[in-house]
Order: structure tokens, then sequence, then C-alpha cells
């Protein structure tokens, strides 16, 4: 018996999906826009290019300044001032050192010798020393030593002023003294224990020389001066001597009293020391530079 081959059998056709087809066409269109994106993004950088700051080669760049509130709070502050802080440099001491009765030229060549601002303060001329007002005008910068009447009364110069002095008869001595030395302008007293001691007296002296623009310094020969009194009531600085160099005439003790004016000098903010043409108190003086170092030596004028 032959059998009949059977028919094959015929597949069926399976429908191919969509899906891929989709994500194929979503990924180019990512792609194909952020290649737009790019060529948008170069050409305006094309067009509008960065400022940038040119730096030479040997240009420094000093970085932006720290504001003090945020500088205060660094841990470096202690060790480095900041750049926006002017350091402050506090100024020495000031000490005027005058010496009185300079009536010789050797006195004032020995004087004007030591390297430092000595104020000179000249007695008026007489007889015996008729040069003092000549030898006044070879300074920078000199004093009048005012003769003034004292308690003991031993060698009065040519010209004092005494306490029974009318107010009249202190202009009219002050004025010759004035023509003597036209660029003086500070008179501190020669003697005046009795004088300065004497409040009438001084009251008298003080409005003479305002009447003729000087300026009284007080040397204090007496604990029981008027100056400090008068001044304080119309409210005036008063210039007064704090220590005196050369009761004792030894260089070692001079020396030691250059150191009490240094003292003082810090304390004060200035001082004045006033000494006397001896040879021995200008050498001290001349050999204290390493003493008067902390200081300025100055003219009284400049205190």
């Amino acid at each position: 018996m032959i059998r009949k081959k059977s028919a094959p059998k015929r597949r069926k056709k399976t429908k191919k999906s969509k899906i891929p087809k989709l994500y194929i066409i979503a990924a180019a269109a990512v792609i194909l826009l952020s290649i737009i994106s790019i060529a948008v993004a170069l050409l305006y950088i094309t067009q509008n290019p960065l400022a940038l700051p040119s730096i030479q080669t040997n240009q420094t760049v000093t970085p932006p300044a720290v504001p003090p509130s945020i500088s205060a709070n660094t841990t470096d502050t202690a060790n480095k001032t900041p750049p926006f802080i002017t350091p402050f440099i506090k100024a020495k001491p000031k000490l005027a050192i005058i010496i009185d009765d300079v009536t010789f030229s050797k006195q004032i060549e020995k004087i004007l010798s030591i390297p430092l601002h000595i104020t000179p303060s000249f007695l008026p001329p007489k007889s015996e020393t008729p040069f003092s007002e000549k030898l006044a005008a070879k300074c920078e910068f000199y004093m009048v030593h005012l003769p003034l009447e004292a308690v003991n009364f031993e060698r009065p110069e040519f010209v004092t002023i005494l306490v029974s002095d009318s107010y009249d008869e202190i202009l009219e001595k002050l004025s010759r003294f004035k023509r003597q030395f036209p660029r003086a302008v500070y008179y501190n007293n020669h003697t005046g224990s009795k004088f300065t001691a004497d409040l009438e007296a001084m009251r008298r002296l003080i409005d003479a020389m305002d009447e003729l623009d000087l300026i009284f310094v007080d040397s204090r020969t007496t604990a029981q001066t008027k100056a400090p009194q008068i001044f304080a009531e119309q409210g005036r600085k008063l210039l007064q001597r704090d220590v005196f160099l050369d009761n004792e005439i030894e260089e070692k003790a001079i020396k030691a009293q250059l150191m009490v004016a240094v003292n003082k000098a810090k304390e004060k903010g200035f001082a004045i020391a006033i000494g006397h043409p001896h040879d021995k108190t200008l050498d001290a003086i001349a050999n204290s530079l390493e003493i008067l170092k902390d200081v300025d030596v100055v003219y009284l004028k400049d205190l």
C-alpha cells in the first residue's frame, strides 16, 4: 500500500515588533540634539570670548586685601602685621639740657662741640664779660639767663630785677635784655630765690614778659616759687627745671644726675635738666651718649 506523502506544514508568519525601531529613532534624535547643542555652544564661545586678565611674565598679582574683621581671627595675626595696618612707632622721650651762666667764648665753643642740641643760657653783658650777646649770635638757639633778686644776694648782676621794682621798671629792664638778645624768646631765672617766692612781684614779671612776647622758664631755685600757681591760674603750661646736674661737680655724680633726668623724661614724656659751663659738667655730658641714647636731646623750644 502506497502511502501518500503529506504536504509539508506551512509555518505561520510572525509579525516583527516595531518597538526596537522606535528606540533606535529616539537614540538617534538624542544624539542629533546633543551634537546641535555642542555646535551652538562652540559657536557662542567663539563669538563671545571670556575676558581673562592678562598677566605679564614679570608682573606680580596682588591678592585682594582681607578685611580687618576677618584677619583679626587668623592664626598668623600675632606674627605678621597685616598690609593695611601702618605700624605705630613710638617717639622717644625728649630731654632739654640747659647750660646756665654762659659768658665766655671757650664755654660756647665747648658746648657747640658736643654732638647734641644743648641749650645755652646767656647772662646779660657786663664790664667783666661784655661779649655774651655777640657769642649768642653764633648759636642756632639760645636763652637769656634772667637775673632776679636772691635771698642771699652776694654777687648781683649789673642789671637785676628786684622785688621792689614796679611794672614799668621791670618792663624797661626786660626791654634792655631783648635789645641785647633779639632772637631770644625763653628766659630762665638766674638766682631769684627771693623774687620767684613773691607772688605779686612774679605777677608783674609774667605780665611784662607777656607784653614783650617772652616766655618764662622756672629754674626752681627755691621750692617756694610762685610760678606754678600763676601759670595754673591762667591755664598755661609752665616749663620748669626737673633736675640740677652739677650741684656736685664730679663727672660720676653728673652722669648719675643725667640718668635721673633720662628717667624723668621717660615718666613724663619730656624733662628739663640744668647745668653750668664747668669743664667737668660739659665733659660728663659729652661722655654720656650711651646714657642719653633712650631720649632725644632737643633744644628747649622743641619740647
